[in-house]
């Protein structure tokens, strides 16, 4: 059996991230991300929480992000236990950051899919390669000796 613990979620942000360092010294942000769930036409749009906990230089550039700020979190699910004053145990599932990218919403997104087009800029196009053309120019290449000149194309 595999032991795989990986989550991806695409979220706005609740609240402004909050910075706290723990007694050894380490960063921790911690934030609650709103994910939209696919609509169903029968039913009414949903969205689930979770609270997304980054670590160490991770949470020092989390700590920057702001309300409403929709991000892409990279991260696995962690579950811990703990009792709460009333000696009851108090489950909490939350996501652990193992990255954590802002992302600028697309205004070419349509009302019927709420999901963001991430779109990187990509490098200068360049001009499309025309093997043939390059057999043609190139007559004493090592290719064009090894093909011969009875090349079909």
């Amino acid at each position: 059996m595999s032991r795989f613990n990986k989550i991806i979620l695409i979220g706005k942000i609740m609240e402004s991230p909050e910075l706290k360092q723990t007694s050894s010294g380490d960063s921790l942000c911690t934030f609650t991300l709103e994910v939209d769930r696919p609509n169903n036409e029968a039913l009414e749009s949903q969205s689930d929480r979770f609270t997304v906990n980054a670590w160490r230089d991770l949470a020092d550039s989390a700590a920057s992000l702001t309300s409403n700020s929709l991000v892409i979190v990279d991260g696995s699910i962690r579950n811990r236990t703990y009792d709460n004053n009333e000696g009851q145990r108090v489950y909490v599932t939350e996501i652990e950051a193992k990255a954590i990218k802002a992302l600028a919403a697309s205004s070419t997104v349509s009302s019927e899919s709420s999901v963001p087009v991430i779109e990187e800029a990509s490098p200068k196009a360049e001009e499309p390669f025309d093997f043939n053309e390059a057999i043609k120019s190139d007559s004493s290449s090592e290719f064009v000796t090894q093909l011969g000149e009875d090349v079909p194309f």
